[in-house]
């Protein structure tokens, strides 16, 4: 008979966070479930998600009892524009992502799916398919990197060209000329001024390694969280006093605000 901690049940379960958003209280939750469940760490994985390391049926039904999704293959990653909204980019796509969610589970089974807010840093990435924003308010799908001139300028039929499968998303129109994808940025890391006066700050952590004593004090903070496809998790929309404290209390707790720290490499 196998024993309950056996190797054969160990194993990392993916917590489900399309376009990485989740709110305090979730990490809180994750926090106190690595703690009694995964050996009291968390990983940020490159499609945005948060692993945990433990007993595959106690974990997932830990996570389930939660109300989490619990990652399978059959279920597409939306990757999203981690800063869309605050700083940057041509449009914030955070309507699109909740327009989108309802209905990725029906999605492309396995796929990397991205929205882009017009400054290439997800289409960079390479998803499967992607809507990259455009000037003039229209959106054009993005399959594996490459323009496929399809353009959309209503929202909800730009996320029906993302979901839908290639052969009904073909426009009557003929396609229009692709475009050059930008130049994407770097990937944020550090203090970042929001144009409306409050402060992002993105920090990286080694290996993407998330203990869940560092993921507690994120989430004792009590303002909005979004992980990147990077590895590094940002906090924002903090007023300047509160992002200095932060800085103070969880630099040498291993959050990292220095993009060119050799442990980011």
């Amino acid at each position: 008979m196998t024993a309950p901690n056996s190797n054969d049940d160990t194993a990392a379960v993916d917590v489900h966070l399309p376009a990485g958003t989740l709110t305090a209280g979730q990490l809180q939750t994750l926090a106190d479930l690595a703690h009694t469940h995964a050996g009291g760490a968390l990983h940020l994985t490159v499609h945005a998600h948060l692993r945990l390391h433990g007993h595959r049926a106690h974990l997932t039904a830990a996570l389930t009892d939660a109300g989490f999704t619990v990652g399978h293959p059959d279920l597409p990653h939306l990757l999203a524009s981690p800063l869309s909204g605050r700083i940057g980019g041509l449009r914030d796509i955070r309507p699109l992502t909740d327009a989108a969610l309802p209905h990725l589970p029906t999605a492309h089974p396995g796929a990397v799916l991205g929205l882009d807010d017009g400054t290439g840093d997800i289409v960079a990435l390479t998803p499967d398919r992607a809507l990259l924003a455009l000037p003039g308010d229209e959106w054009t799908l993005v399959l594996a990197g490459k323009d496929t001139g399809l353009r959309r300028s209503d929202p909800a039929a730009a996320v029906d060209l993302l979901l839908t499968t290639t052969a009904t998303a073909e426009p009557s129109a003929a396609p229009a000329t692709p475009v050059t994808l930008p130049t994407p940025p770097n990937p944020p890391i550090g203090w970042l001024d929001q144009p409306d006066g409050t402060v992002t700050l993105a920090g990286g952590l080694t290996g993407g390694l998330l203990p869940a004593r560092l993921a507690e004090f994120l989430a004792a903070v009590d303002h909005p969280l979004v992980l990147t496809p990077w590895r590094s998790i940002l906090l924002c929309d903090l007023p300047e006093q509160i992002a200095e404290q932060v800085v103070r209390v969880l630099a040498p707790m291993g959050l990292i605000f220095d993009a060119h720290s050799p442990h980011l490499q």
